[in-house]
C-alpha cells in the first residue's frame, strides 16, 4: 500500500522549500505571475537551466501602519508544545528563534509596525481560563487589546460558542485556501463557510501537538523485530501488529513481578492516546453533518474494537501508563533512553525533547485498525494544540486581517521551513525514512470537533478509562449521552445565533 497522498499545500511548500534553497533570502518583492497561476515560472529559456521557482505573495495592499503595536495574546505552555512563535528579540544561530525573528523584522519593516507579544500561563486549565477572561473582558469592555489571540482548541470552542471570535473568511484579505493556511483545518474546523480559529504557516504549536509514535531502533534490531518503516509503507502497521512486537520485548528485569520503571516495556503509553486511537482508525468522536451541524459519531463497532484492544495492551505487562499515576515524564525519557521501552506513544513534541538522546529512535504514525483500511490519520491533540483567532469588535478589522495574512504567508518561507526542515528533518529526526513519515504524520492531520468542543465530557472520560484501568466503553459513552446532547443543542444553537 503506498503512503497516503500529501495535501495539495504540502506539495507546494516542496516548491517552496526548493525556491528558498535556490534564491537564498528572499525581498518579498518577487511577484507570481498572472499567466499559469500562483507560482507560475516565466523565466524559462528553454535551456537546460532549471527556471527559479516564484515566491508566492499574500493578495495584500501595500500600506503604512504609521508604528501601530499588532498585539497577540498567547497563552504559552514552555513544557509541552504550546510555545511562543511570535517571540524573537534577536538572531541567536538557533533555526526556529532567528526565523520568527526575519519574519517579524520583514513584516514589521513592510507595514510600519511592530508585533508585540503578550504571554499567558497555560496551566491554569485546559481552557485557559485567564486568557479567555482578558478576551472577554476586553471585546466587553470595547478597548480593542487584542488584534489576535493564540490559545488552545479548548480555549477556541469556548470563545466561538459565547460569540467572540470573528469569522475569518469574512475579514478581507484573509484568504484561507492559500497554502499558508492549513487546509486540513479548513476541512474539519469550518462550519457553514465559517471560520473561527485556524492554523498554518504562522505557527508552529499545532504540528508540535500532533499524535506520533517514537520507537526504538536498536531494540528493533536485537529483537529482529519487523521494521515499523516497512509496516507502515506496506499497509501492515496495525494495532495488532504494534502490541504482538510489544509483547516480544517486555521483560521483569528486576525480578519482582511488578511494572515499573525498572523493567523492559513494550510501551510508554501517554493518557491522551485514548483519543488519538479513536482517529487513527478514521472515526471521530463527532463530526459537522451535511446540515452543517455537529453530530456524535463516537460509538460503532470499530472504536469499540480498537478501545477493547488498545486497553488490553495498556492494561497488561506490556504499556506502561506514567501522565497522573506517579510517574513523571522524565522517568518515562529516561527508560526510553535507556533502551527499556520499544515504543513512545505521545505528541510531536517528544522528538524535539528528546533530540539530545545518544540512542537513534525513528518516528511513526499511530497505527491502523487492520489492513484493510486505507490512510492513517493523525490526531491534533486539544489541550496542546494552539490557533490564531481575532477578538470581534475590531477597529480596523481590513488592517488585522492584512496583518496576519502578511504574517502567514511570510512564515511559509521562514518559519514553517525553520521547524519542519531545518529542525525536525535536519536537527531532531535521526533518518530518511523518518523523514518520510514525517510528510505522512502532517499530512494526515485530524482535527476532531467532538474532543475540541468536549462533547460529553468524552474527552476526559475517555482518558479515564486508561487513568482507572477500566475497560467500560460502553457504560462511559452511555453516561456521556444526555450530556452530549445538551452540548451539541448548545453548540448548533450558538452557531445558529452567529450565522444569523
Amino acid at each position: 500500500m503506498k503512503l497516503i497522498k500529501i495535501t495539495a499545500a504540502f506539495l507546494i511548500l516542496a516548491i517552496v522549500f526548493s525556491a528558498i534553497a535556490a534564491c537564498g533570502n528572499s525581498d518579498g518583492d518577487t511577484a507570481p505571475t498572472a499567466a499559469g497561476g500562483e507560482g507560475a515560472n516565466p523565466g524559462s529559456d528553454g535551456g537546460d537551466n532549471e527556471p527559479e521557482e516564484i515566491k508566492l505573495l499574500p493578495d495584500v495592499p501595500d500600506a503604512d501602519y504609521n508604528g501601530y503595536e499588532f498585539n497577540v495574546l498567547i497563552s504559552v505552555n514552555g513544557e509541552i508544545a504550546l510555545l511562543n512563535d511570535f517571540k524573537a528579540e534577536e538572531e541567536i544561530g538557533e533555526p526556529i528563534n532567528d526565523a520568527i525573528f526575519r519574519r517579524n523584522v520583514f513584516i514589521e519593516d513592510k507595514y510600519n509596525i511592530k508585533v508585540v507579544d503578550i504571554e499567558m500561563p497555560a496551566a491554569d486549565g485546559m481552557d485557559r481560563p485567564e486568557a479567555m477572561r482578558r478576551v472577554r473582558n476586553s471585546v466587553s469592555a470595547g478597548d480593542n487589546s487584542y488584534d489576535a489571540v493564540m490559545i488552545s482548541g479548548y480555549g477556541c470552542a469556548s470563545l466561538t460558542q459565547t460569540g467572540h471570535l470573528m469569522d475569518l473568511n469574512d475579514m478581507h484579505p484573509i484568504d484561507l485556501s492559500k497554502p499558508w493556511w492549513d487546509q486540513m483545518a479548513n476541512r474539519d474546523l469550518m462550519i457553514k463557510e465559517r471560520m473561527f480559529y485556524t492554523t498554518g504557516a504562522i505557527s508552529n504549536v499545532v504540528n508540535r501537538a500532533t499524535y506520533a509514535i517514537l520507537f526504538n531502533k536498536q531494540m528493533i534490531q536485537d529483537y529482529q523485530l519487523d521494521s515499523p518503516y516497512d509496516l507502515v509503507n506496506s499497509g501492515e502497521w496495525t494495532y495488532t501488529k504494534l502490541i504482538e512486537m510489544a509483547n516480544q520485548v517486555t521483560q521483569d528485569l528486576n525480578g519482582d513481578g511488578v511494572v515499573s520503571f525498572d523493567d523492559r516495556l513494550g510501551g510508554l503509553i501517554w493518557d491522551d492516546t485514548m483519543m488519538g486511537i479513536i482517529n487513527s482508525i478514521g472515526e471521530r468522536c463527532a463530526v459537522i453533518n451535511s446540515d452543517g451541524m455537529i453530530e456524535l459519531t463516537l460509538f460503532n463497532e470499530r472504536t469499540l474494537q480498537v478501545f477493547d484492544q488498545y486497553m488490553d495492551f495498556v492494561m497488561s505487562d506490556s504499556g506502561l501508563t506514567y501522565q497522573r499515576q506517579d510517574w513523571a515524564s522524565v522517568q518515562a525519557d529516561a527508560m526510553f533512553e535507556n533502551n527499556q521501552a520499544l515504543f513512545y506513544l505521545q505528541i510531536m513534541e517528544l522528538v524535539v525533547r528528546l533530540r539530545a538522546m545518544e540512542i537513534d529512535f525513528g518516528v511513526v504514525p499511530f497505527p491502523k485498525l487492520d489492513t484493510a483500511q486505507q490512510d492513517y490519520f493523525s490526531t491534533v491533540g486539544s489541550w496542546h494544540s494552539g490557533f490564531i483567532c481575532v477578538p470581534i469588535g475590531q477597529a480596523e478589522p481590513t488592517r488585522t486581517g492584512a496583518i496576519l495574512e502578511a504574517l502567514a504567508a511570510e512564515s511559509m518561507y521562514t518559519l514553517l521551513p525553520a521547524y519542519y526542515d531545518i529542525a525536525l528533518k535536519g536537527k531532531y529526526v535521526r533518518d530518511e525514512a523518518s523523514e518520510e513519515m514525517l510528510d505522512l504524520i502532517f499530512g494526515s492531520k485530524v482535527f476532531d470537533l467532538g474532543w475540541i468542543y468536549q462533547i460529553g465530557g468524552y474527552n476526559e472520560n475517555i482518558m479515564n478509562q486508561l487513568r482507572n484501568m477500566r475497560k467500560e466503553f460502553t457504560s462511559m459513552y452511555e453516561r456521556g449521552l444526555n450530556m452530549a446532547e445538551r452540548n451539541m443543542d448548545r453548540i448548533n444553537e450558538a452557531f445558529e445565533e452567529i450565522l444569523n
